[in-house]
């Protein structure tokens, strides 16, 4: 084991969702397929890190939505939309 000092790379895959979360704010209520996956299962598991924010480029939670769905070719897309922070009581803003 030995150590190598050098600077740390840029996170792609964060810097991704963060451009992708300020493309849909940029178009406030308009739907975009923003990914595939291999099966429906990964999709609605992503759909569901948008919508509750644990995605941190997808916060607050509830500003997002996002749906999980089937294409014939067995892949599944993912579509979300931009549609503003959330009030306490749950509705958009």
């Amino acid at each position: 084991m030995h150590a190598h000092f050098d600077t740390l790379p840029a996170p792609r895959r964060s810097e991704e969702a963060f451009n992708t979360a300020d493309a849909l704010r940029a178009r406030r209520g308009d739907w975009a397929h923003i990914d595939t996956h291999d099966n429906v299962n990964r999709a609605s598991n992503q759909s569901h890190r948008i919508r509750r924010g644990k995605l941190v480029a997808f916060r607050p939670a509830g500003a997002f939505e996002a749906k999980a769905i089937s294409a014939k070719d067995g892949t599944a897309e993912v579509w979300a939309r931009y549609i503003g922070p959330s009030t306490k009581s749950g509705t958009p803003a």
